[in-house]
């Protein structure tokens, strides 16, 4: 069973977290924290318990992260192209500036994440939860967000060119001065703020 399923608690005495995949510790106990950032390829990903984790600029170019807990990770400039985040929890998470380019992100949980100036070119992010989450100048272009649950989220200055929106919902989200040209499909905008949108 993977660790995701069966988390073990951290080994420092008092501490109420979950020890970080192929660790004893979590992020805040863990000694060697360049060492498991050196390391992070070489692990399970799948399933794995990395919350909390620093992981700014690791490149982990065509990881398989499904179902990976990284709920308030840092990820800032992380380069993800290519990776698969299926299921995964991202919530709270700073991926400001990362390159999530082609990225299978289908249901994966973006709830409350940073996403400002983060590149998801052609991304799968179908199903997916990005309730509350600011990504303001992201680059869509070509990403499929068939259903995708974007309400209440700041996306000023973002880019959906030639995006799948099918059944997207936008309800409450900040659209602002985002360019849709070309987008594709029947999108909720819902009280959604569009001052500026081009279409």
């Amino acid at each position: 069973m993977s660790e995701h399923y069966r988390p073990q608690p951290c080994s420092e005495l008092g501490c109420t977290k979950t020890a970080l995949t192929g660790e004893r510790a979590c992020w805040t106990h863990l000694n060697d924290k360049a060492g498991f950032r050196e390391r992070i390829r070489s692990l399970p990903l799948v399933n794995a318990w990395l919350v909390e984790a620093d992981l700014a600029d690791v490149d982990l170019v065509g990881a398989d992260l499904t179902g990976a807990r990284l709920s308030f990770a840092n990820l800032r400039n992380a380069d993800l192209r290519q990776a698969t985040l299926y299921r995964t929890f991202l919530d709270g998470a700073d991926l400001s500036g990362a390159d999530l380019s082609e990225a299978n992100l289908e249901f994966a949980v973006l709830g409350g994440a940073v996403l400002d100036g983060a590149r998801l070119c052609r991304a799968d992010l179908q199903r997916a939860n990005l309730v509350g989450a600011r990504a303001q100048a992201a680059d869509f272009t070509g990403a499929d967000l068939y259903y995708a649950r974007v309400g209440n989220a700041d996306f000023e200055n973002a880019v959906f060119r030639e995006a799948h929106i099918q059944r997207a919902i936008f309800r409450r989200a900040n659209l602002c001065d985002t360019d849709f040209t070309g987008a594709q499909g029947t999108a909720n905008f819902e009280n959604a703020r569009m001052e500026g949108m081009r279409r």
